[in-house]
């Protein structure tokens, strides 16, 4: 007998789909505020709270959001399709941040998104994923409408309902090329900046991973003169700062990790079968390369050498692949210490780079939990490898030590500061 296999595909047969219907959710919310009084936030808002539990918010989240912003719907390529009987949606930003008050109508505004969001908890990650999409499309809006888009983001922003992560959407090139992502960022900019401070905003880039908002700029613009030159001219002197400090930090970091390639890749080329002489004429050629990298360091950024030291410091010691073994900690610091110590010394000819580097080896030992026990055995160590003067280990001791682990650090040289002391009264006597 003969088994016929049946190739037809499974249906939903009887199962009704639901049309996704963005335009009659639109009608929905026009139809309900038909006669409430377009300045009465507080009836419109109530009304919204009470439509969750009849209109379908999660599904249309996006649209909603759309229609909460710009006043209609999104078309593909951003054009915007208010309703053609009811108009745009009169409790919408764009609607209700107009004029000389715009600031006060968006920050009402702002004031009805976090209260329905607070009722629907599900609709700030909708909202803040549709912001995106909304951003996308500043290149199609009016300037108007882009300024009133900029104060509600600022203001969203500045009371922590979004973080600056949708922004990062503004450094396409359609957006940064004629200059609309950088418009649209400082006005945002200058509205959060009204109510938050610089420290605030370092966070919030941080957070977001915008490293600096030299990208928002035109490709032919992103330079340290035209950043500083268009935010003098919006007066924003706090933003240059930042900017400034942070471009600071990048170098340094930079120094840093540049001192620890130099190191690592020097350590690799090391071999055990290498002559004792061999791999002393390695050490030599890093350091001096690492010196070299210093000294043009300290010329490109008008490093003193105090600062410099402490960077150095830093690049030798992120070098050293630590060893999983608590016991050979300290013979690696040691070591490590003894075989650049040429390039510490270079830069430890003045009391107060001796000094800057001591408290920086302090504040290391304290973060770096493995060497906070050693300390003492690193300090003899840089002492005895003509890094540190008695007279420098003495004034950290008895008046310059920093407050991190300071007890404790204290008692592990107490032995090393004792003799200094002692070669010291002598050598005065002698005298």
């Amino acid at each position: 007998m003969s088994t016929q296999v049946s190739n037809e595909k499974p249906t939903l047969s009887g199962v009704r789909i639901p049309k996704y219907e963005p335009e009659a959710f639109r009608d929905s919310l026009f139809q309900l505020i038909e006669n409430v009084d377009p300045t009465d936030y507080t009836k419109f808002s109530s009304i919204l709270d009470t439509a969750g539990n009849t209109l379908d918010y999660r599904r249309y989240g996006d649209s909603f959001f759309e229609l909460l912003v710009t006043g209609g719907l999104l078309a593909p390529g951003g054009i915007i399709n208010d309703d053609e009987e009811y108009g745009k949606y009169p409790f919408s930003l764009f609607a209700m941040a107009t004029g000389a008050d715009a600031l006060a109508g968006a920050r009402r505004w702002g004031g009805l998104i976090l209260k329905l969001t607070r009722r629907y908890k599900y609709l700030e990650r909708t909202f803040s994923e549709s912001l995106v999409h909304i951003l996308k499309s500043i290149h199609r809006y009016t300037e108007e409408e882009n300024k009133k888009l900029a104060v509600g983001v600022g203001v969203l922003v500045g009371e922590g309902f979004f973080t600056l992560e949708p922004l990062k959407t503004l450094q396409e090139d359609h957006l940064t090329k004629e200059g609309v992502a950088l418009r649209f960022l400082t006005d945002m900019l200058q509205v959060y900046l009204l109510d938050n401070n610089i420290k605030q905003l370092h966070k919030l880039l941080s957070k977001a991973k915008i490293p600096s908002l030299v990208e928002f700029f035109p490709p032919n613009k992103r330079d340290d003169d035209c950043f500083a030159r268009h935010f003098e001219a919006e007066d924003m002197p706090q933003l240059i700062e930042l900017h400034v400090a942070k471009q600071a930090s990048l170098h340094r970091s930079g120094f840093v990790q540049g001192v620890s390639a130099i190191l690592r890749d020097a350590r690799e080329e090391e071999s055990d079968e290498d002559e004792a002489e061999d791999r002393e004429e390695m050490v030599q050629a890093a350091n001096l390369k690492v010196a070299k990298a210093a000294k043009a360091a300290m010329r490109a950024n008008k490093w003193e050498q105090h600062q410099a030291v402490t960077l150095v410091w830093d690049g030798i010691m992120n070098a050293v692949h630590w060893s999983f073994k608590s016991e050979q900690i300290e013979a690696q610091a040691l070591r490590q210490i003894s075989r650049h110590s040429p390039v510490l010394e270079m830069l430890t000819t003045e009391p107060k780079s001796e000094i800057s580097l001591l408290k920086h080896v302090q504040t290391y030992a304290y973060n770096e939990p493995r060497l906070t026990k050693h300390f003492g055995r690193i300090v003899l160590e840089l002492y005895n490898t003509d890094v540190l003067s008695d007279s420098a280990i003495i004034f950290w001791a008895t008046k310059g030590a920093k407050p991190e682990g300071k007890s404790g650090f204290l008692k592990q040289t107490e032995a090393l500061v004792r003799n200094l002391e002692a070669l010291e009264s002598d050598s005065e006597d002698g005298e």
